[in-house]
Formats: structure tokens, C-alpha cells, sequence
């Protein structure tokens, strides 16, 4: 679903990650894939994913992720076990579009079943893709895919609750993806602030001199009178 960092060292990443995703759309047992991911002003995702099953057996953890000890503290890997699934959370921090999209797009069986792509044109952030879940079986299953963007949604193909947009793909379907977001609006915002504050600012300038120069005619009055 949506994953880790990419740039060249990725490659040996991309095939695994993947290797994940591309096995949820065979699994004969419980299927539980959840992703969250965090857009920021600054063009940069954050996230989380899980990968989990119901074990088989006692052996069983579920789909595993390995990291290279090289992305550093980028990613971080933890086992997951909730509700009865076990595998792998996966949570990653600002990383850019391309990496994003170079990953999800990477050769691998995946991804003729996930395709997502997070790109900027101007002020505007486009997500869109597709999830096939048509070989998933319907029996418990928990899949689930929600993006928060720091401004408003303009358009989108899922549920939007302020600005979160949120799929839940169902088994047995293919469901297409699609959201925009226009960041422009940050830019205004924080404009209206700052002149708010300016405004403020000289208003209160105003006011400070305005009760200096009446303290002072006073004072010249009381002088005069003497």
C-alpha cells in the first residue's frame, strides 16, 4: 500500500515491500492492510502501514518487512499484533513525492494490484491510483487507506471528514483512488495572519502614542494653569 523511502539504495527495499502488498491479494486467510499517511505544507509524507494476518499456527507472525540498516532512523519497523492478526507496522517520516511514487511503482508483482501516485502541480497535490482486491476473500477483511493533507479536500472519490480523506476498499472490487488538495490556501491563510498581526500591531502603535500625546496635553494644561 503506502510505503517506505526510495532512492537508490531502495531497490533492495522496493522488491520486499512490495512482495508484502502483492501477497495480500492472494491470501486464502484474514487480511487486515491499513495505511495512514500525513501530507505536509511542505510537500513531504509521513505515515504508518500494517501488514497482518490471522496466524495459521503458533509459528506464524504474519507477512514480515526488513529494513536496511542503512535508511538510519527514517523508517521505523515494529512487529503488530491486534485483534487477533499479527505481522509488521511499518512508520516513516518526511519523505518527498518521488520517492513515494518510485517505490509504489516499483517491479513487482504489487503492482498490477496497487497503484498509487502522489504528485505536486503548482499549489496542487493530486493522490490518485487504484487498489484490486477482486482475488481477496470477503471473510474478515480489514483494509483500509486514509491520507490527511493540511489544506481543504476540493475533490476526491473517498469519505472526507475535514481534511482526511479515507477508503476502504472492498473484497471481490477494484477501488480507484483520487483526492486534491489545493495548498494555495496555506499560503493565504498565512498571509491573512500576518496581516492580522500587522494590523494589531499598528493599531496598538496608534493607541500607545495616542495616550502619550494626551498625557502630555494634560500636563502642559496643569503647567499653563499654575
Amino acid at each position: 500500500m503506502l510505503l517506505v523511502r526510495v532512492a537508490r539504495p531502495f531497490a533492495r527495499i522496493a522488491g520486499l515491500s512490495l512482495a508484502v502488498l502483492a501477497a495480500l491479494a492472494v491470501l486464502t486467510g484474514c487480511v487486515r492492510a491499513r495505511a495512514d499517511l500525513t501530507v505536509s505544507g511542505d510537500y513531504k509524507v509521513s505515515g504508518t502501514m500494517i501488514a497482518a494476518t490471522v496466524p495459521t499456527s503458533s509459528d506464524d507472525h504474519g507477512p514480515q518487512l526488513s529494513i536496511p540498516s542503512d535508511l538510519g532512523e527514517q523508517v521505523v519497523v515494529q512487529p503488530y499484533a491486534a485483534d487477533g492478526y499479527v505481522g509488521t507496522q511499518l512508520s516513516f517520516a518526511n519523505m518527498d513525492f518521488d520517492q513515494f511514487t518510485t517505490l509504489v511503482g516499483g517491479s513487482s508483482a504489487a503492482s498490477g494490484n496497487y497503484q498509487l501516485l502522489l504528485r505536486r502541480v503548482g499549489d496542487l497535490v493530486y493522490f490518485t491510483g487504484s487498489i484490486d482486491l477482486r482475488t481477496v476473500p470477503a471473510d474478515h477483511s480489514d483494509v483500509e487507506l486514509r491520507i490527511t493533507f493540511p489544506a481543504g479536500v476540493s475533490s476526491t472519490t473517498g469519505a472526507v471528514d475535514d481534511q482526511t480523506v479515507t477508503w476502504q476498499p472492498k473484497p471481490g472490487s477494484i477501488t480507484s483512488l483520487s483526492a486534491t488538495s489545493d495548498l494555495s490556501t496555506l499560503a493565504t491563510a498565512a498571509w491573512m495572519r500576518w496581516s492580522v498581526l500587522i494590523g494589531a500591531l499598528l493599531i496598538g502603535t496608534v493607541l500607545v502614542v495616542s495616550v502619550l500625546a494626551l498625557r502630555a496635553h494634560r500636563r502642559s494644561l496643569r503647567i499653563r494653569r499654575r
